[in-house]
């Protein structure tokens, strides 16, 4: 009979090297973090004794993993803060609607394109432009024809009377010939009147003199096209096309309530944000602002105060106000979110630190201050504004002095157990 084998199965002994691996590694964590906490006496880089009980000495390790930063004078303005949004500028936004019924054949630009004044949008087949072209041509022929007549009815009362005076004609001809003259002054009037009235029909379907001129020239009303083009009234960027090829759009006296094309100047776009009740009486026209946007967390945009609602807004119980801003690049875009900062007040020049290396416990604010010896002292502080992610400081530090920015929850932590 063979002898039961005393070893361990070779699964079971990597599990054992793992767990006494793990041991190992664990202990000397634990012996690190707890040798930055409590660093030994007998330590070549020791932390020296504490001068006071609100100092610490780091030893040469802890140095290495804290940052320092100079305190610095800043320029700090009373500022109201708010959230909003971006918007198009309504008083550079426009809404193109059709002059004409028909169907679309052409389509010349999309949502998102950037296009002059002028520039062609859409070509459609137009039967009242047709009528339209039509019913000018014969208003021309129907002037031509009275321009005739009475260029015609001049002469014969010209001739009537000049016979009626030499007794060669009867005084009924003479008064019959002025009885056709104002005849046909009056029908050439009325021929006047009438090619007036079609060309202002033509010119508020979109045709220019020029056209309008190439009409009535025209040797052939069968030469006349159906087609008829709407261009863009202003420039700027296309923000809605709510037509397609094919389509048949009506006219906003035939129904078509709903414009075809939105087009925006976006090289200015307006900032909406709505200020807390208790701010609404430093809100004043012209005031600077500051934008920023999450798009773009390291640029400023500057902006002024273009308008200030006479009421508050019931539902929200805060002042709508709006501000203009350039945006020469385009690049904030309708609908951003944006943080507002208004100043209300005039610039205080006051020393200024990072706020991350301050401490807050209560209504207390400290800081830790680097010495000259390498020792960082405990120093409370009063803090005032917050901003660009620097504290003011009203008292308690002055420029050039070093605080700890980074680490200094440790050191804290650190120096109590010391």
């Amino acid at each position: 009979m063979s002898k039961p084998s005393s070893s361990l199965p070779k699964a079971a002994q990597l599990l054992v090297v793992l767990f006494i691996a793990v041991g190992v590694v664990a202990i000397f964590s634990f012996g690190t973090f707890m040798g930055w906490i409590f660093p030994r006496s007998d330590s070549a880089a020791e932390a020296q004794p504490a001068a006071s009980p609100n100092s610490f000495r780091p030893t040469d390790t802890q140095w290495q993993s804290l940052k320092i930063a100079t305190v610095q004078l800043k320029e700090f303005q009373d500022q109201h803060a708010t959230e909003g949004k971006i918007a198009n500028d309504d008083d550079a936004t426009t809404q193109v609607f059709s002059e004409y019924s028909g169907r679309v054949i052409k389509l010349f630009v999309r949502a998102g394109d950037q296009v002059k004044a002028g520039a062609p949008l859409l070509t459609l087949e137009a039967a009242e432009l047709v009528q339209a072209q039509n019913d000018l041509i014969s208003a021309v022929s129907t002037l031509n024809t009275a321009q005739a007549a009475l260029n015609l009815a001049q002469t014969t009362e010209k001739r009537q009377h000049d016979l009626y005076n030499s007794k060669g004609a009867p005084l009924k001809d003479w008064q019959q010939s002025q009885v056709d003259l104002a005849t046909a002054q009056g029908a050439f009037r009325s021929a006047q009147i009438a090619l007036t009235a079609v060309r202002n029909r033509l010119r508020i379907l979109g045709k220019s003199e020029a056209d309008i001129a190439g009409i009535e020239h025209a040797p052939d009303a069968l030469n006349l096209s159906p087609e008829a083009t709407i261009f863009a009234p202003i420039s700027g960027t296309v923000t809605q096309r709510a037509v397609g090829l094919g389509q048949y759009i009506n006219t906003a006296a035939n129904g078509g309530t709903s414009p075809i094309f939105s087009i925006a100047d976006m090289t200015k776009v307006w900032l909406l944000a709505n200020v807390r009740e208790e701010d609404a009486p430093s809100m004043q026209l012209g005031l600077p602002v500051e934008v920023h946007v999450l798009a773009f967390p390291g640029r400023k945009f500057k902006a002024k105060l273009t308008f200030v609602a006479t009421s508050i807004d019931p539902n929200i119980r805060r002042l709508p106000v709006r501000a203009e801003v350039e945006n020469p690049d385009r690049a904030l875009k309708p609908e951003m979110f944006a943080n507002f900062s208004i100043i209300v007040g005039s610039a205080v020049t006051s020393p200024a630190m990072p706020e991350q290396g301050v401490l807050y416990e209560g209504d207390m604010a400290r800081v830790w201050v680097v010495g000259k010896d390498k020792t960082l002292a405990l120093r409370q502080i009063r803090p005032g504004w917050i901003q660009d992610g620097l504290v003011q400081v009203l008292s308690g530090l002055q420029a050039g002095e070093q605080v700890v920015t980074s680490g200094s929850l440790f050191i804290d932590r650190a120096a109590q157990s010391d």
